[in-house]
């Protein structure tokens, strides 16, 4: 292992000085050596081992003491690390370009990635199984998250289709025109990301030249029955009634009116309605505005309390979950907002210039 680690860290020195390309060429016929079978060169090993603790022997001899006797651990211990960490990385890389985020099961702790909620998993790290003691059930699932990353490879050439992922209650922002390609978007009502997409899409005038609609998606908490947002379930339940609801004859369907009233408005001290609805309102304040907002709308008293019956029905429970079937099984996200754009997938927050060019 010791030839291995010098070899390894030779070579990198000798990328900067041409003084370490001997010494990283003498190494790598050591780690050849091994590879196949046989001894090191001995010479080499002490001569690296003398040239390393000789100075330290003069200074520090107790030191060069403790490495003499332990280098070979410590070397085992850095190529260990060194494989893993290459290894981290290359999956990383994978991640990035399968799910455009390096953590499918935390995706807002990449950096790299698109602005986006992330959906996370109930997958623990590594570091919270090792202090459990669930390194077993750690590597299962993470085993299990690599091969899901390479079943999902061929859909970064996906030409997706949005019509296939829409239903018979799906509403389009204007009529939906049969000579226009569909976009869908994917969004969480308290996402602040997907108001920003939803600002982009309106500025670059998504829905004038697409079918534009939409999957009302509520992240949950993983191994929970409660939400990343407090009240997106509530407000999904709404969105779902409407829909299934009588329509009035709108030019924006009333569902979209209040989306738009989520994503733009503001409130009389100029605080966005989401904020309030996502860290402010009880459940009751965003149930009272949500149908305040219909009677502006246009709905009367007794429409407005049917909508909130229907709301709390069977059949709109029903439709949510399979909009998230949709959405976890066949589209598979794990970041929101994701948008279908004709045949292209976007994950997370697109500019106002990339819309504009689709």
């Amino acid at each position: 292992m010791f030839c291995i680690a010098a070899f390894i860290i030779l070579s990198i020195l000798s990328i900067f000085s041409a003084r370490y390309r001997r010494l990283a060429a003498e190494a790598w016929k050591c780690v050849a050596r091994k590879t196949t079978f046989r001894k090191c060169d001995t010479n080499f090993k002490e001569n690296l081992k003398s040239r390393l603790l000789s100075g330290l022997a003069v200074r520090r001899p107790r030191l060069a003491r403790f490495f003499e006797k332990w280098i070979e651990v410590l070397a085992f211990i850095f190529v260990v690390l060194t494989i893993w960490s290459l290894l981290t990385v290359l999956r990383s890389g994978l991640n990035l370009y399968v799910y455009d985020t390096c953590n499918p099961g935390h995706p807002e702790s990449c950096t790299l990635s698109a602005q986006a909620c992330s959906i996370d998993s109930a997958t623990p790290t590594f570091w919270h199984s090792l202090r459990t003691g669930h390194l077993l059930s750690w590597g299962h699932a993470d085993i299990k998250q690599l091969v899901d990353t390479f079943e999902r490879i061929p859909d970064r050439a996906k030409k997706w289709q949005p019509l296939s992922y829409t239903n018979k209650s799906s509403t389009y922002f204007k009529q939906f025109n049969p000579s226009k390609p569909t976009a869908l978007e994917i969004l969480d009502p308290g996402c602040k990301f997907c108001a920003q997409l939803f600002r982009n899409m309106q500025a670059a005038g998504i829905e004038n030249r697409y079918n534009l609609t939409y999957i009302a998606y509520p992240i949950p908490n993983p191994g929970s029955d409660t939400y990343k947002f407090t009240n997106s379930y509530l407000i999904a339940s709404y969105l779902e009634a409407i829909k299934q609801q009588p329509k009035l004859q709108l030019a924006t369907p009333a569902d979209w009116q209040i989306l738009q009233r989520i994503f733009s408005w503001q409130d009389a001290n100029g605080v966005i309605y989401q904020s309030r609805l996502d860290y402010t309102y009880s459940s009751t304040q965003t149930e009272a505005t949500l149908q305040k907002w219909l009677g502006q709308i246009g709905y009367s008293p007794e429409q407005i309390q049917g909508i909130a019956n229907v709301a709390k029905s069977q059949s709109v429970k029903d439709a949510i979950a399979a909009d998230r079937q949709t959405v976890e099984k066949q589209i598979k996200t794990v970041k929101i907002p994701t948008l279908l754009l004709n045949t292209r997938r976007y994950d997370g927050v697109v500019n106002t210039k990339e819309l504009e060019k689709r």
